[in-house]
Protein backbone atom coordinates (compact mmCIF):
# COMPACT_ATOMS: atom_id res chain seq x y z
CA UNK A 1 0.00 0.00 0.00
CA UNK A 2 1.11 3.73 -1.11
CA UNK A 3 2.30 5.45 2.34
CA UNK A 4 0.32 8.54 1.73
CA UNK A 5 -2.36 6.31 1.52
CA UNK A 6 -2.00 4.14 4.41
CA UNK A 7 -1.61 8.01 6.29
CA UNK A 8 -5.06 8.91 4.72
CA UNK A 9 -6.85 5.56 6.06
CA UNK A 10 -5.01 5.84 9.26
CA UNK A 11 -5.92 9.95 9.15
CA UNK A 12 -9.89 9.00 8.17
CA UNK A 13 -10.31 6.46 10.36
CA UNK A 14 -9.02 9.00 13.59
CA UNK A 15 -11.43 11.65 12.32
CA UNK A 16 -14.47 9.42 12.26
CA UNK A 17 -13.56 8.49 15.91
CA UNK A 18 -13.50 11.92 16.63
CA UNK A 19 -16.43 12.93 15.01
CA UNK A 20 -18.26 10.03 16.79
CA UNK A 21 -17.03 10.70 20.53
CA UNK A 22 -17.53 14.92 19.85
CA UNK A 23 -21.16 13.63 19.00
CA UNK A 24 -21.65 11.72 21.75
CA UNK A 25 -20.27 13.72 24.61
CA UNK A 26 -22.15 16.66 23.01
CA UNK A 27 -25.65 14.40 22.99
CA UNK A 28 -24.95 13.71 26.94
CA UNK A 29 -24.53 17.46 27.69
CA UNK A 30 -27.53 18.22 26.33
CA UNK A 31 -29.17 15.19 28.03
CA UNK A 32 -27.72 16.04 31.46
CA UNK A 33 -28.73 19.52 30.77
CA UNK A 34 -32.24 18.75 30.14
CA UNK A 35 -32.23 16.53 32.94
CA UNK A 36 -31.42 18.76 35.64
CA UNK A 37 -34.15 21.06 34.76
CA UNK A 38 -36.14 18.02 34.48
CA UNK A 39 -35.07 17.56 37.89
CA UNK A 40 -34.87 21.78 39.00
CA UNK A 41 -38.99 21.26 38.28
CA UNK A 42 -39.34 18.19 40.54
CA UNK A 43 -37.58 19.95 43.30
CA UNK A 44 -40.24 22.71 43.00
CA UNK A 45 -43.24 20.15 42.77
CA UNK A 46 -41.63 18.40 46.06
CA UNK A 47 -41.47 21.79 47.65
CA UNK A 48 -44.96 22.74 46.70
CA UNK A 49 -46.30 19.42 47.81
CA UNK A 50 -44.55 19.34 50.79
CA UNK A 51 -46.10 22.88 52.11
CA UNK A 52 -49.45 21.66 50.65
CA UNK A 53 -48.74 18.28 53.28
CA UNK A 54 -48.31 20.76 56.14
CA UNK A 55 -52.08 22.11 55.11
CA UNK A 56 -53.77 18.42 55.65
CA UNK A 57 -51.27 17.64 58.21
CA UNK A 58 -53.34 17.70 61.64
CA UNK A 59 -51.31 19.33 64.68
CA UNK A 60 -52.69 16.64 67.29
CA UNK A 61 -54.36 13.45 66.33
CA UNK A 62 -57.03 11.59 68.78
CA UNK A 63 -55.88 8.05 67.08
CA UNK A 64 -52.74 8.66 69.40
CA UNK A 65 -54.41 7.59 72.44
CA UNK A 66 -55.08 3.90 72.40
CA UNK A 67 -58.16 3.83 74.01
CA UNK A 68 -59.82 6.19 71.66
CA UNK A 69 -62.64 4.62 69.66
CA UNK A 70 -61.48 3.74 66.23
CA UNK A 71 -62.81 6.44 63.34
CA UNK A 72 -62.89 6.26 59.48
CA UNK A 73 -60.32 8.00 57.42
CA UNK A 74 -61.26 11.49 57.08
CA UNK A 75 -61.28 13.15 53.82
CA UNK A 76 -58.50 15.33 55.74
CA UNK A 77 -56.45 12.15 56.18
CA UNK A 78 -57.16 10.77 52.24
CA UNK A 79 -55.81 14.12 50.91
CA UNK A 80 -52.81 13.51 53.44
CA UNK A 81 -51.70 10.21 52.28
CA UNK A 82 -52.53 11.38 48.57
CA UNK A 83 -50.04 14.18 48.77
CA UNK A 84 -47.58 11.51 50.64
CA UNK A 85 -47.94 8.80 47.84
CA UNK A 86 -47.15 11.77 45.54
CA UNK A 87 -43.76 12.80 47.43
CA UNK A 88 -42.52 9.18 47.21
CA UNK A 89 -43.45 8.69 43.41
CA UNK A 90 -41.53 12.13 42.96
CA UNK A 91 -38.64 11.16 44.91
CA UNK A 92 -38.25 8.15 43.00
CA UNK A 93 -37.83 9.97 40.03
CA UNK A 94 -35.36 12.45 41.57
CA UNK A 95 -33.11 10.04 42.32
CA UNK A 96 -33.49 8.20 38.98
CA UNK A 97 -32.33 11.20 37.56
CA UNK A 98 -29.74 12.07 39.80
CA UNK A 99 -28.44 8.91 39.06
CA UNK A 100 -28.57 9.11 35.10
CA UNK A 101 -26.80 12.65 35.18
CA UNK A 102 -24.02 10.86 37.79
CA UNK A 103 -23.68 8.20 35.21
CA UNK A 104 -23.88 10.87 32.23
CA UNK A 105 -21.03 13.34 33.70
CA UNK A 106 -19.12 10.04 34.38
CA UNK A 107 -19.40 8.91 30.76
CA UNK A 108 -18.44 12.51 30.00
CA UNK A 109 -15.10 12.72 31.64
CA UNK A 110 -13.96 9.12 29.84
CA UNK A 111 -15.39 10.66 26.51
CA UNK A 112 -12.83 13.73 27.05
CA UNK A 113 -10.07 11.61 27.91
CA UNK A 114 -10.51 9.70 24.32
CA UNK A 115 -11.02 13.04 22.28
CA UNK A 116 -7.25 14.44 24.61
CA UNK A 117 -5.79 11.39 22.67
CA UNK A 118 -7.49 11.26 19.21
CA UNK A 119 -6.94 15.09 19.07
CA UNK A 120 -3.20 14.34 19.50
CA UNK A 121 -3.40 11.96 17.62
CA UNK A 122 -4.74 14.03 14.79
CA UNK A 123 -1.84 16.59 15.26
CA UNK A 124 0.58 13.78 15.16
CA UNK A 125 -0.54 12.24 11.73
CA UNK A 126 -0.81 16.05 10.50
CA UNK A 127 3.28 16.41 11.61
CA UNK A 128 4.18 13.03 9.88
CA UNK A 129 2.42 13.90 6.74
CA UNK A 130 4.22 16.98 6.17
CA UNK A 131 7.37 14.91 6.40
CA UNK A 132 6.14 12.69 4.00
CA UNK A 133 5.68 15.00 2.24
CA UNK A 134 8.86 16.72 2.46
CA UNK A 135 10.96 13.22 2.51
CA UNK A 136 9.71 10.74 0.79
CA UNK A 137 8.27 10.11 -2.88
CA UNK A 138 4.56 9.69 -2.87
CA UNK A 139 4.80 7.14 -6.08
CA UNK A 140 6.76 4.67 -3.72
CA UNK A 141 5.12 2.08 -2.92
CA UNK A 142 5.58 -0.16 0.15
CA UNK A 143 4.60 -3.75 1.26
CA UNK A 144 2.83 -2.83 4.37
CA UNK A 145 4.78 -0.66 7.06
CA UNK A 146 8.35 -1.56 5.26
CA UNK A 147 9.91 1.09 3.70
CA UNK A 148 12.48 1.33 0.58
CA UNK A 149 15.74 1.30 2.10
CA UNK A 150 16.89 4.68 0.30
CA UNK A 151 14.27 6.41 2.69
CA UNK A 152 15.96 8.51 5.47
CA UNK A 153 15.58 8.16 8.96
CA UNK A 154 13.07 10.26 10.57
CA UNK A 155 15.81 13.42 12.23
CA UNK A 156 15.82 13.77 15.80
CA UNK A 157 14.27 17.36 15.01
CA UNK A 158 11.54 15.74 13.51
CA UNK A 159 10.82 13.91 16.17
CA UNK A 160 10.94 16.62 18.71
CA UNK A 161 9.00 18.56 16.91
CA UNK A 162 6.29 16.07 16.35
CA UNK A 163 6.77 15.51 20.51
CA UNK A 164 6.16 19.46 20.99
CA UNK A 165 3.08 19.44 19.02
CA UNK A 166 1.40 16.37 20.44
CA UNK A 167 2.02 18.25 24.49
CA UNK A 168 1.06 21.11 22.68
CA UNK A 169 -2.24 19.82 21.60
CA UNK A 170 -2.71 17.68 24.89
CA UNK A 171 -2.48 20.58 26.90
CA UNK A 172 -4.83 22.73 24.82
CA UNK A 173 -7.48 19.58 24.84
CA UNK A 174 -6.86 19.55 28.82
CA UNK A 175 -7.77 22.83 29.24
CA UNK A 176 -10.87 23.21 27.13
CA UNK A 177 -12.37 20.08 28.24
CA UNK A 178 -11.64 21.49 31.88
CA UNK A 179 -13.42 24.65 30.92
CA UNK A 180 -16.00 22.75 29.37
CA UNK A 181 -17.04 19.79 32.00
CA UNK A 182 -15.93 21.87 35.17
CA UNK A 183 -15.95 25.68 34.84
CA UNK A 184 -19.31 25.71 32.53
CA UNK A 185 -20.84 22.80 34.37
CA UNK A 186 -20.63 24.45 37.24
CA UNK A 187 -22.55 27.97 35.45
CA UNK A 188 -25.45 25.92 34.23
CA UNK A 189 -25.82 24.79 37.32
CA UNK A 190 -25.75 27.62 39.04
CA UNK A 191 -28.17 29.34 36.92
CA UNK A 192 -30.61 26.08 37.58
CA UNK A 193 -29.89 27.43 41.37
CA UNK A 194 -30.59 31.01 40.43
CA UNK A 195 -33.55 30.23 38.85
CA UNK A 196 -35.23 28.23 41.66
CA UNK A 197 -33.44 30.86 44.37
CA UNK A 198 -35.55 33.26 42.49
CA UNK A 199 -38.92 31.16 43.33
CA UNK A 200 -38.16 30.05 46.67
CA UNK A 201 -37.29 33.46 48.18
CA UNK A 202 -40.76 34.68 48.31
CA UNK A 203 -42.04 30.81 49.15
CA UNK A 204 -39.68 29.57 51.49
CA UNK A 205 -36.80 32.07 52.82
CA UNK A 206 -35.14 29.05 55.22
CA UNK A 207 -34.75 27.03 51.83
CA UNK A 208 -33.68 30.09 49.64
CA UNK A 209 -31.08 30.89 51.96
CA UNK A 210 -29.39 26.91 52.03
CA UNK A 211 -29.89 27.70 48.14
CA UNK A 212 -27.79 30.63 48.13
CA UNK A 213 -25.45 28.98 50.39
CA UNK A 214 -24.90 26.47 47.67
CA UNK A 215 -24.35 28.76 44.82
CA UNK A 216 -21.70 30.08 46.61
CA UNK A 217 -20.06 27.36 47.63
CA UNK A 218 -20.28 26.10 43.74
CA UNK A 219 -18.72 29.89 42.86
CA UNK A 220 -15.87 29.28 45.38
CA UNK A 221 -15.33 25.51 42.72
CA UNK A 222 -15.69 27.41 40.20
CA UNK A 223 -13.10 30.04 41.38
CA UNK A 224 -10.75 26.66 42.23
CA UNK A 225 -10.78 25.39 38.33
CA UNK A 226 -10.22 28.67 36.50
CA UNK A 227 -7.61 29.28 39.49
CA UNK A 228 -6.33 26.10 38.02
CA UNK A 229 -6.48 26.64 34.39
CA UNK A 230 -4.96 30.24 35.29
CA UNK A 231 -1.66 28.12 37.03
CA UNK A 232 -1.12 26.12 33.98
CA UNK A 233 -1.67 28.64 31.48
CA UNK A 234 1.37 30.38 34.01
CA UNK A 235 -0.81 33.17 34.24
CA UNK A 236 -0.15 34.50 37.54
CA UNK A 237 3.54 33.82 37.14
CA UNK A 238 6.08 36.74 38.18
CA UNK A 239 9.15 37.09 36.51
CA UNK A 240 10.18 40.65 37.69
CA UNK A 241 11.70 39.65 40.59
CA UNK A 242 15.25 37.47 40.73
CA UNK A 243 15.75 34.43 39.82
CA UNK A 244 17.45 34.04 43.58
CA UNK A 245 14.14 35.52 45.02
CA UNK A 246 11.98 33.02 42.80
CA UNK A 247 14.20 29.76 43.70
CA UNK A 248 13.83 30.65 47.20
CA UNK A 249 10.31 31.38 46.98
CA UNK A 250 9.75 27.77 45.26
CA UNK A 251 11.69 25.98 48.16
CA UNK A 252 10.45 27.91 50.68
CA UNK A 253 6.68 26.79 48.94
CA UNK A 254 7.70 23.85 48.75
CA UNK A 255 8.70 22.92 52.30
CA UNK A 256 5.30 24.62 53.59
CA UNK A 257 3.19 21.98 51.13
CA UNK A 258 5.22 18.91 51.76
CA UNK A 259 6.46 18.99 55.74
CA UNK A 260 6.80 15.33 55.38
CA UNK A 261 10.08 15.37 52.95
CA UNK A 262 13.04 17.70 54.60
CA UNK A 263 14.61 19.98 51.59
CA UNK A 264 18.15 20.51 52.15
CA UNK A 265 18.51 23.32 49.37
CA UNK A 266 22.14 25.39 48.58
CA UNK A 267 21.60 28.10 45.46
CA UNK A 268 25.23 29.56 44.59
CA UNK A 269 24.77 32.82 42.74
CA UNK A 270 27.73 35.44 41.56
CA UNK A 271 25.30 37.93 40.80
CA UNK A 272 21.88 37.91 43.34
CA UNK A 273 19.92 40.84 41.23
CA UNK A 274 20.48 38.70 38.07
CA UNK A 275 17.21 38.28 36.13
CA UNK A 276 16.65 35.45 33.83
CA UNK A 277 14.60 36.16 30.10
CA UNK A 278 10.94 35.24 30.84
CA UNK A 279 10.71 31.85 28.67
CA UNK A 280 14.04 30.45 30.60
CA UNK A 281 12.87 31.59 34.10
CA UNK A 282 9.27 29.52 33.36
CA UNK A 283 11.07 26.35 31.89
CA UNK A 284 12.96 26.53 35.14
CA UNK A 285 10.62 26.59 36.99
CA UNK A 286 8.07 24.28 35.22
CA UNK A 287 11.47 21.51 35.31
CA UNK A 288 11.72 21.87 39.18
CA UNK A 289 8.18 21.83 39.34
CA UNK A 290 7.85 18.44 37.45
CA UNK A 291 10.91 16.56 38.98
CA UNK A 292 9.78 17.67 42.60
CA UNK A 293 5.89 16.49 41.61
CA UNK A 294 7.23 13.10 40.96
CA UNK A 295 9.49 12.91 43.58
CA UNK A 296 6.35 13.18 46.37
CA UNK A 297 3.97 11.32 44.53
CA UNK A 298 6.03 8.26 43.52
CA UNK A 299 9.76 8.13 45.37
CA UNK A 300 7.94 7.61 48.68
CA UNK A 301 11.26 9.82 49.69
CA UNK A 302 11.70 11.24 53.07
CA UNK A 303 14.44 13.94 52.01
CA UNK A 304 15.50 15.87 48.83
CA UNK A 305 18.64 17.44 48.12
CA UNK A 306 19.07 20.62 45.80
CA UNK A 307 21.54 22.45 44.34
CA UNK A 308 21.58 24.86 42.25
CA UNK A 309 24.61 27.17 40.57
CA UNK A 310 23.89 30.22 38.79
CA UNK A 311 26.59 30.91 36.55
CA UNK A 312 27.23 34.20 34.45
CA UNK A 313 26.10 32.15 30.92
CA UNK A 314 24.58 28.96 32.31
CA UNK A 315 22.40 26.87 35.15
CA UNK A 316 23.21 24.00 36.51
CA UNK A 317 20.30 22.04 38.62
CA UNK A 318 21.07 18.51 40.80
CA UNK A 319 18.12 17.03 42.46
CA UNK A 320 18.30 13.70 44.63
CA UNK A 321 16.10 11.86 47.06
CA UNK A 322 16.10 9.20 49.19
CA UNK A 323 13.29 7.14 47.46
CA UNK A 324 12.66 3.76 45.81
CA UNK A 325 14.64 5.13 42.75
CA UNK A 326 13.17 5.42 39.47
CA UNK A 327 13.42 2.46 36.92
CA UNK A 328 15.33 2.68 33.76
CA UNK A 329 12.98 2.19 31.21
CA UNK A 330 10.82 4.96 32.86
CA UNK A 331 9.93 6.89 29.33
CA UNK A 332 8.95 3.68 28.00
CA UNK A 333 6.23 2.90 31.28
CA UNK A 334 4.89 6.18 31.12
CA UNK A 335 2.49 7.57 28.88
CA UNK A 336 3.72 9.90 26.44
CA UNK A 337 1.75 12.80 27.75
CA UNK A 338 3.70 12.28 31.31
CA UNK A 339 5.52 15.16 32.83
CA UNK A 340 9.16 13.29 32.30
CA UNK A 341 8.37 13.20 28.50
CA UNK A 342 7.69 16.74 29.01
CA UNK A 343 10.76 17.91 30.66
CA UNK A 344 12.54 15.79 27.86
CA UNK A 345 11.36 18.49 25.62
CA UNK A 346 11.99 21.58 27.32
CA UNK A 347 15.19 21.04 28.11
CA UNK A 348 15.36 20.04 23.91
CA UNK A 349 13.73 23.56 23.15
CA UNK A 350 16.80 24.82 25.29
CA UNK A 351 19.81 22.87 23.88
CA UNK A 352 20.35 21.96 27.13
CA UNK A 353 21.24 18.25 28.82
CA UNK A 354 19.20 15.75 31.39
CA UNK A 355 20.52 12.56 33.25
CA UNK A 356 17.81 11.01 35.29
CA UNK A 357 19.46 7.94 37.21
CA UNK A 358 17.69 5.58 40.06
CA UNK A 359 18.66 2.72 42.40
CA UNK A 360 16.64 1.59 45.11
CA UNK A 361 19.63 2.30 47.45
CA UNK A 362 20.72 5.47 46.57
CA UNK A 363 17.08 6.92 45.63
CA UNK A 364 16.79 9.22 42.32
CA UNK A 365 19.22 11.59 40.91
CA UNK A 366 17.86 14.44 38.42
CA UNK A 367 20.77 16.78 36.78
CA UNK A 368 20.26 19.21 33.73
CA UNK A 369 21.91 22.49 32.73
CA UNK A 370 21.01 25.00 29.96
CA UNK A 371 22.38 28.00 28.88
CA UNK A 372 20.75 31.52 30.19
Amino acid sequence: MNKNDLLKDITKSNEEMLRYFTGTSNTLLQSVQDHQTELFEINIKLDELYRTKNIYSPATSSRKNVFSPIIKISEQDEKENEINSQINDLKVVKETLENKISDEEREIRLISEKLAGLTSAKKALVSLSTFLDKYTDIDDETDGFEFIEEEPEISDAAKHGTNILMLNAYDNTYNATLLDTKVKGDILNNIHRLEMLNYLITSDPERARITAGEINNHLKSTTGHIDTLLTRMNYNFDVDQTIFVILDDFITSNKDKHPECVIDSDIKCNDYDKKLSYEKTLALIKLLNIFFDNIYKHSEASQITLRITLNDDSIDVMINDNGRGIERNYLRKSPWYSSLHRAHEIIYLLDGKLSIKGSKKDGTSVSFSFGI
